[in-house]
C-alpha cells in the first residue's frame, strides 16, 4: 500500500511541475494561500457576546483540515469559493503538490481523488470506481481494493461542482451508495456530496459565488466555507516582476494600472493579472493609452484577444479572424452540451484545422487537456464564456457557415444553467452591447443589431423576477457596469425602492459595480450593505492617484496617500450630484478612521442622504477618530441628515467619549429629528454627557433610543431636565433598563412639564413595581400628548393597575396603546379595566397577554367591551388561563362590540364547546373582526367543518 502511495505521490509532483505555460506551481507561488473563513460549521454567530461583529479569522490552506484547538477533527467538508479567475484551481493544483511533497497534512490523507467536474459533466454516466481509477490511470494493479481499505482517508476534490445541475428532490432517492453503480454525473456527485458515497472521507469542493451556492450548502453537514483572496498589492507586484524579464518593465506596467482605478481592481484578480502579464512584454505607448481605457471586464478580455491577433505571423489578419470565429462557435456548443475537452473533429467542424493548433495564436486561448492525446481545452473557463457571448453578440445573419452547430439560444443556455445575472457570459454579452469597433476590428463581423432589444426585454423580467425573490442584485450591478450605460442603469435602478446586499462577502470589484449603479439612483433609494467581509481591504493601501471620471467629484489631494476605506468605493458615488440615496445602512462594519473621513467628505456635498444607520458595527483602534472625522460632517452646513442610529456598536471604554461627540453634533445640527443608540453600554455617564447636547436650544430630536444601554435611575435625573425643556421630543424608548421605581419617577417630573409633548415611552423590562403607577397615572392625567405606553414584562400586579386605570378614566387622558404584557396581573385587576374601558373612548390596543386573567377575570373585561364607550380596536389575551367557561362572554362581545378588529386568544386551553361557541358569533352580522389568531391543532373534525364554512361565509377573516 505504502508503495502506491509513494508512486501516486511522485506521479502528483511531476504532473504539476511540468503541466504546460500555465505552470500552476510557478503560479500558485504568488497567490497567497490565506483564506478568509466566512462559515465556520453549522452555525456561526456574527457577534461577540457583547454584540460586536467578530474580527476576519484567516487561515491558511495548508491548515484546513488540521483538527480543531481541542484536538478533535476539523470538519470534513470544505468549501473554497471564490469569482470566476480568483485562482480556485490553481489553489487546489498547488495543495495537492505540497500534499505530495509531504510539506501539508501530513498523515491526515493516503490519497487524492481530483475530479473536474466541468470535464465530467457531458459523461453519460459514471461510477464512483470510474473517478478513482481515473486519477490512477498510470497506476497498475488492484488499486481500488487498496484505495478503498481506509475510507477515512480519502479526500475527493470536486473542482466546480456547483456549476452542475442538482437533481431534484424527487431524485434524491436514486443517490447511489454504491462504488460499482453507474450513476449520471450530477447524481455521483450529489451522493459524494450527501455522503451516501464514502460517508467516512473528506471533500474540498470549489465554487463560484453564485446563487446556486445556497442548493449547495443545503446538501452539506457543517461545511467550512472559505473565500480565496484576490492579490494583495505586494502579491501583485510579485507576480508582475516575475512575468517581465526587467524589473524596470514590470514596474511600469504595474504602476500603470494605478491610472485607473477600475484596472487597478480588477487586476487584483488573478486571471487578470496573468492575462496582462501575457501580453504586455513589450509595452508601447499605445498600449498605455489603452490600459487607461480599460473600465470593464470585457474590455479587459476584449483587449487580450486584440492584442492576440497582432501576435500573427505568417498568415494574414483574416485567417486569424476566422479562427477566432471559429472559436466562438467552438465556445458556444460546449457550453450549450456541458463541454469543455474538445478532440481534433471538433476543432475542424468549426473551422479550425489540425495545424492551427500548433502555432503560436492558437496557443493563447487552446491547450492540451491533461492526460489526453489530441484533447484540447481553453485556457481558463472564462475565455470559453466570453467567445460565448461574442458568438451571440454577433449573431446578425445566417452567413456564418458554423452557426447552426449551435442550436439553442443565449436565453436558453442561461437558463439550462439556472444562473441569471450570475452568468458570467451574461455580464460579458451586457459588456459587448456598445463595443461594436472593437469587436468588428477583432473578430472581424458586426454586433447583432436585434441584441441590444433582446437583452434588455429578457433584463426587465429577470428584475421583476429578482425583486419579487428579493434577490440579492449584485450581479446584476455587474451587468449593468460591464455595459456603461448609464441612462440604462438608471432606467433599472428605478424598479428598486431599496437595494439590500447582505451575502456575508463582497469583492472591490463587487463594490465598483454596486456604486457605479447607485450613483444614478434618480429615485428617493434606499440601501442596506452588510461589510461583514469586504475582501480586498485587508491592508492599508494607498488610494488610487487617478479618480476617474465616473467616481470622482470633490475629491481632494489629500486623499493621494491616506489609506482606503471599506466604504471608499460607495462614499464616491454618495459625492456624485445626482446620486439621490436617501437611506444607509450598514451591517458589521468595522469603523477605522478612514471611513469616518470617507463618511463625512459625503456630507459635504450631498443633502439627500436623510437616514445613516450603523448596526452592530464597531469602532477599530482608531475608531474614536473615524466617529470624530464623521461627527465633524455631520455638524457642517450641507449636512441634511434626519436619523442616525448606531446600535449595538460601541465598546464601554468609548462610550462616553462617543456621547461627548454625538452631543456637539444635536447641538450643531438642527436637523437630526431621531437618534437611536440601543444596545450601546453607555451608562449613567455616558447619557450626562448626551444630554448636555439634548437640552441645548438648538437641539431638535424627536425620536430617543436609548433602549439595553445600561442605564440606572441615576440617567433619568438627566433625561428628566432634558424633557422639562424640550419641546420637540415625541418618542422616548428605555427599555432593557434596570431603571426601578425611582428612575420612572424622575422621568415622570419631566413628562408632566408644561412644555412636554410626548407622544410614545417605553418602558418594558425595567424592574419596575406597582410603585411606579402612581407617578405614570399622574401623567395620563395631566398630559394629552402621551397616546403610547409600554409597561411588558415589569412586575407592575394588579395594583398597580388599579392605580393606572385612575388616570385611563379621567378625560383629559388619550391613551390609545397600553402593554401590559406578562406584569403579573391577575383576574382582580380586571374589574378596573372594565370601569376605564367603560368611561375612556380614546383606548384603541390593549395587550394584557401572558398574565393570569382566568376566566371569571375575562367575563369582567368582557363587561366593559360591551360597553357604548369602548372603541377598542384590538386585544391580546394571548396565554391568559382561559377556557370554554369565557367563551360565551367572548362571544356576546362580538356580536355587540361592532370596533373590535383584532383579538388574539392564542396559547389557552379552548376546547371544541368553546371554538365553536366563537365561530356562530363570528357570523354575526355585527360581528366586525378582521383577524382572529386562535390554536385549533387540537380540534375535531366538526369543529374544523365549522370554522372552514366560517371561511367561505366570511373570507375576509384571517386566521
Amino acid at each position: 500500500m505504502n508503495n502506491y502511495q509513494v508512486i501516486y505521490k511522485e506521479h502528483l509532483r511531476e504532473k504539476y511541475l511540468k503541466i504546460g505555460v500555465d505552470k500552476y506551481y510557478h503560479h500558485g507561488k504568488h497567490i497567497e494561500l490565506r483564506l478568509l473563513i466566512v462559515k465556520e460549521h453549522d452555525d456561526v454567530s456574527e457577534k461577540t457576546p457583547g454584540g460586536i461583529p467578530q474580527q476576519d479569522h484567516f487561515i491558511e490552506m495548508e491548515h484546513v483540515f488540521d483538527p480543531d484547538e481541542e484536538g478533535f477533527s476539523s470538519s470534513r467538508t470544505v468549501v473554497l469559493q471564490g469569482c470566476a479567475g480568483s485562482g480556485k484551481t490553481t489553489v487546489v493544483h498547488k495543495f495537492m503538490f505540497d500534499w505530495a511533497a509531504g510539506m501539508v497534512t501530513p498523515g491526515r490523507f493516503d490519497y487524492l481523488i481530483y475530479v473536474n467536474c466541468r470535464e465530467v459533466s457531458h459523461t453519460t454516466n459514471l461510477s464512483a470506481a470510474d473517478l478513482i481509477m481515473n486519477a490512477f490511470q498510470n497506476l497498475n494493479g488492484p488499486v481500488l481494493d487498496i484505495i478503498l481499505i481506509y475510507p477515512e482517508k480519502l479526500l475527493f476534490i470536486l473542482d466546480g461542482f456547483p456549476e452542475l445541475q442538482y437533481p431534484d428532490s424527487a431524485q434524491e432517492d436514486d443517490l447511489s451508495d454504491n462504488p460499482q453503480e453507474r450513476k449520471p454525473v450530477e447524481t455521483l456527485l450529489c451522493s459524494l456530496v450527501r455522503k451516501t458515497l464514502f460517508p467516512e472521507s473528506s471533500l474540498l469542493i470549489t465554487t463560484r459565488r453564485l446563487t446556486a451556492m445556497k442548493k449547495l450548502y443545503s446538501l452539506l453537514e457543517q461545511p467550512i466555507q472559505a473565500e480565496i483572496l484576490w492579490f494583495s498589492d505586494a502579491e501583485k507586484r510579485a507576480y508582475f516582476l516575475s512575468h517581465f524579464s526587467g524589473a524596470n518593465t514590470a514596474m511600469k506596467v504595474f504602476y500603470g494600472l494605478r491610472d485607473s482605478e477600475s484596472l487597478d481592481i480588477m487586476s487584483s484578480l488573478p486571471i487578470v493579472s496573468w492575462m496582462l502579464c501575457s501580453i504586455l512584454q513589450s509595452q508601447g505607448d499605445d498600449d498605455r493609452i489603452l490600459l487607461r481605457s480599460l473600465q470593464t471586464m470585457t474590455d479587459v478580455y476584449l483587449f487580450y484577444f486584440s492584442k492576440c491577433l497582432k501576435t500573427l505571423t505568417g498568415i494574414s489578419v483574416w485567417k486569424g479572424q476566422s479562427c477566432l470565429q471559429g472559436l466562438c462557435s467552438l465556445a458556444a456548443e460546449g457550453l450549450q452540451n456541458h463541454q469543455v475537452l474538445f478532440v481534433v473533429s471538433d476543432l475542424r467542424r468549426h473551422g479550425i484545422e489540425v495545424y492551427d493548433t500548433n502555432c503560436a495564436f492558437l496557443s493563447h486561448f487552446l491547450k492540451k487537456a491533461e492526460g489526453g492525446i489530441n484533447v484540447y481545452t481553453f485556457l481558463h473557463f472564462s475565455f470559453q464564456e466570453f467567445l460565448t457571448a461574442v458568438f451571440y453578440a454577433l449573431k446578425n445573419d445566417d452567413s456564418w457557415v458554423f452557426f447552426d452547430q449551435v442550436r439553442k439560444t443565449w436565453q436558453e443556455i442561461v437558463q439550462q444553467c439556472g444562473e441569471g445575472f450570475s452568468s458570467l457570459t451574461i455580464q460579458f454579452l451586457f459588456g459587448l452591447l456598445h463595443k461594436g469597433k472593437a469587436v468588428e476590428h477583432t473578430f472581424g463581423r458586426k454586433i447583432s443589431t436585434e441584441l441590444q432589444e433582446e437583452l434588455l426585454e429578457w433584463t426587465e423580467r429577470e428584475v421583476d423576477k429578482s425583486s419579487r425573490l428579493h434577490i440579492d442584485p449584485v450581479d446584476l450591478f455587474h451587468c449593468l457596469y460591464e455595459m456603461q450605460d448609464e441612462e440604462y442603469v438608471e432606467r433599472i435602478i428605478s424598479h428598486f425602492p431599496s437595494v439590500a446586499l447582505l451575502q456575508p462577502t463582497y469583492t472591490k470589484m463587487d463594490l465598483l459595480a454596486m456604486s457605479f449603479c447607485v450613483k444614478n439612483s434618480q429615485s428617493h433609494l434606499s440601501v442596506s450593505l452588510k461589510c461583514q467581509h469586504l475582501l480586498g481591504f485587508e491592508e492599508e493601501q494607498q488610494a488610487s492617484v487617478f479618480m476617474p471620471p465616473v467616481l470622482a467629484f470633490n475629491q481632494s489631494s489629500q486623499m493621494h496617500n491616506l489609506p482606503v476605506s471599506q466604504l471608499h468605493l460607495l462614499c464616491q458615488a454618495l459625492h456624485n450630484p445626482y446620486c439621490k440615496i436617501k437611506d444607509l445602512r450598514l451591517l458589521f462594519c468595522h469603523l477605522r478612521a478612514s471611513c469616518g473621513r470617507d463618511l463625512s467628505s459625503v456630507f459635504e456635498t450631498n443633502q439627500y442622504l436623510t437616514d445613516l444607520e450603523f448596526v452592530r458595527s464597531t469602532l477599530e483602534d482608531t475608531g474614536m477618530k473615524s466617529l470624530q472625522l464623521l461627527c465633524e460632517g455631520l455638524k457642517g452646513p450641507y449636512c441634511k441628515l434626519q436619523k442616525l442610529k448606531l446600535c449595538a456598536s460601541l465598546l464601554p471604554e468609548s462610550s462616553e467619549a462617543v456621547c461627548q461627540c454625538l452631543a456637539s453634533v444635536l447641538i450643531c445640527n438642527p436637523y437630526l429629528t431621531e437618534l437611536d443608540l440601543s444596545e450601546n453600554p453607555l451608562g449613567d455617564n455616558g447619557v450626562k454627557y448626551l444630554c448636555e447636547g439634548l437640552r441645548h436650544s438648538n437641539c431638535k430630536v424627536e425620536k430617543l433610543d436609548l433602549s439595553n444601554c445600561c442605564l440606572t435611575d441615576g440617567s433619568c435625573v438627566e433625561l428628566s431636565s432634558f424633557l422639562q425643556v424640550s419641546q420637540t421630543i415625541k418618542e422616548l424608548f428605555v427599555y432593557g433598563n434596570v431603571l426601578g421605581d425611582t428612575g420612572v419617577q424622575h422621568l415622570c417630573e419631566g413628562l408632566l412639564h408644561v412644555k412636554g409633548v410626548i407622544e410614545n415611552l417605553v418602558l418594558s423590562e425595567c424592574s419596575l413595581s406597582a410603585a411606579c403607577c402612581e407617578p405614570l397615572a399622574q401623567v395620563l392625567r395631566s398630559t394629552q400628548s402621551l397616546t403610547r405606553l409600554l409597561l411588558i414584562n415589569n412586575k407592575i400586579e394588579d395594583l398597580g393597575v388599579k392605580l393606572l386605570c385612575e388616570g385611563l378614566k379621567q378625560p383629559d387622558c388619550q391613551l390609545k396603546n397600553l402593554a401590559l404584557w406578562t406584569c403579573h396581573l391577575t383576574g382582580a385587576c380586571c374589574q378596573d379595566l372594565c370601569n376605564a374601558l367603560c368611561t375612556n373612548e380614546h383606548l384603541r390596543e390593549l395587550d394584557l397577554s401572558d398574565n393570569a386573567l382566568g376566566d371569571e377575570g375575562m367575563q369582567i373585561l368582557c363587561e366593559g367591551l360591551k360597553h357604548p364607550s369602548c372603541k377598542l380596536h384590538t386585544l391580546w389575551v394571548a396565554e391568559c388561563h382561559l377556557t370554554d367557561a369565557s367563551c360565551g362572554a367572548l362571544a356576546s362581545v362580538l356580536t355587540r362590540n361592532e370596533n373590535l378588529i383584532l383579538l388574539d386568544l392564542s396559547v389557552n386551553n379552548f376546547k371544541d364547546f368553546g371554538v365553536q361557541m366563537l365561530c356562530d358569533a363570528l357570523i354575526h352580522p355585527i360581528c366586525k373582526l378582521q383577524t382572529l389568531h386562535l390554536d385549533t391543532d387540537h380540534l375535531n373534525e366538526d369543529t374544523f367543518r365549522k370554522i372552514e364554512a366560517l371561511k367561505v361565509s366570511k373570507p375576509g377573516l384571517n386566521w
